[in-house]
């Protein structure tokens, strides 16, 4: 609890596992693993094992008893769900909003191209949040939250995220039993009382945003492909045949608000970050990107499905999931009825499993020697060594409980690296190394900026 508090729990994680091995005790009745051969057994495609308490932290309970596709404990319950919403967030439902991710990118470059036609340093980690905000709000709410427009965190939904998650992740360590208690301390910490009123700040905000797509759905007539329209309309065609109903939506909206920017703005951050610390990567990257627009395979604004072919752009990507994933805390799963054999030890059921994706995307043995150090090369080695880097990768989850949320990311970060690296130089404005604070999603601070435009013929 202590060090969900401090905000670094992934470093001592890494540090007891080198001391005392790849399987460690975290609490009386749960382990964490850091060796990649247990993901399959941890987290199996096949009878899966169930999610622990862990994750009713997460949930608004608030809004309705009903959970959501990450918080929902119950296997059957969850595939179930998931076969409802799945399509929404996959592939082919992201690309139907491409247009509106490139509405929000095209003034997220006028706004940042601002600051370098004044030549003024400027939080860039801070820009890139509101952007995969309006994101959020465009292609799951319909409609931008105007952070863009309005040059700031407009309506304080960024502010509401960071002031609670800090609390929410202290929660996920505190026992079951002693959760209510931490709510009846809150008017005696004023810290606390901040973050739970954060909290019900966002569920607000959910049910406002929901509401407001209700009222758009119903007021227009047309098919809309935003994800809240598309959730509508699985109530109004099958939702009584399925069990889905404007409650199960509702936690949709809260999970959007929640996580699906602060887990995708972590990425982004990454991304640019790591660029600037390794100037070799960014100029191998810019002359694949600069080739791409020359001969014609890349146009503005850049498509997500012509990115697919630079390969070293999908390499760099990659990377950054793995060298600094959003999600930095183990995900315990509850052993089977016959136990866990892990890494030589028996885990009986009544136990607890997980691994952090911090530590096991770090094994020597996996990516190499060099797993410490940022090296978009690794993924161009080999085909077999990629595909053993892979089934270790647990950057998005694991097994059946990845995260749906992926698709949306990944574009956002295709699209905005390849556009911010063809039309501006970036780098940091100081020499500080960035702030980082780790609430389970691991944020990241300070990362202030100086961009100038590009002379381009």
């Amino acid at each position: 609890m202590y060090r969900m508090y401090t905000g670094d729990i992934q470093k001592y994680q890494r540090y007891y596992h080198e001391k005392y091995g790849p399987i460690i005790r975290i609490a009386p009745n749960e382990v964490a693993v850091a060796d990649p051969t247990a993901v399959s057994k941890i987290y199996p495609l096949q009878k899966p094992n169930s999610k622990s308490d862990w994750y009713t932290a997460w949930r608004p309970s608030t809004l309705d008893s009903r959970t959501d596709l990450f918080t929902e404990l119950d296997e059957k319950t969850h595939t179930q769900y998931r076969r409802i919403v799945g399509s929404v967030y996959g592939l082919t439902s992201v690309l139907k909003n491409e247009e509106s991710i490139d509405g929000v990118l095209s003034l997220f470059l006028q706004r940042v191209g601002e600051f370098a036609d004044r030549k003024e340093a400027f939080d860039f980690g801070n820009w890139l949040e509101m952007f995969a905000f309006e994101n959020v709000g465009t292609c799951i709410f319909g409609k931008q939250f105007g952070f863009l427009e309005h040059r700031h965190d407009h309506g304080g939904y960024i502010n509401a995220v960071h002031t609670a998650t800090p609390f929410l992740g202290i929660i996920t360590v505190t026992p079951t039993y002693m959760r209510p208690l931490v709510g009846l301390a809150a008017p005696l910490i004023p810290k606390l009382l901040k973050a739970i009123m954060a909290f019900d700040g966002i569920r607000v905000t959910a049910m406002k945003e929901l509401d407001d797509a209700i009222k758009r759905t119903e007021e227009d007539t047309s098919r809309r492909n935003d994800f809240m329209s598309q959730f509508l309309h699985i109530v109004h065609d099958r939702g009584e045949k399925v069990n889905f109903t404007n409650k199960e939506v509702s936690s949709e909206a809260w999970v959007a608000i929640t996580a699906g920017a602060d887990s995708t703005s972590i990425l982004l951050r990454t991304v640019f970050y790591k660029l600037m610390q390794n100037p070799r990567v960014l100029e191998k990257l810019r002359v694949e990107i600069d080739a791409a627009f020359e001969s014609g395979a890349l146009s503005h604004p850049v498509q997500y499905g012509a990115l697919d072919e630079l390969k070293y752009l999908s390499a760099v990507i990659k990377e950054c999931t793995r060298i600094f994933p959003s999600f930095q805390v183990t995900m315990p799963r509850h052993a089977p009825a016959e136990g866990f054999e892990l890494c030589g030890y028996h885990i009986p059921a009544g136990y607890r499993a997980g691994m952090n994706p911090a530590v096991v995307l770090f094994n020597e043995e996996i990516f190499g020697q060099d797993a410490r150090e940022f090296k978009p090369e690794r993924w161009q080695e080999s085909e077999t060594r990629n595909h053993a880097m892979d089934k270790a990768m647990i950057n998005f989850g694991a097994g059946t409980r990845t995260c749906i949320g992926r698709n949306l990311a990944l574009a956002q970060a295709y699209k905005v690296s390849a556009t911010i690296i063809r039309e501006f130089t970036f780098e940091m404005a100081h020499d500080r190394l960035w702030q980082t604070y780790n609430a389970g999603f691991r944020g990241q601070y300070d990362v202030i900026c100086n961009l100038k435009r590009r002379q381009l013929a």
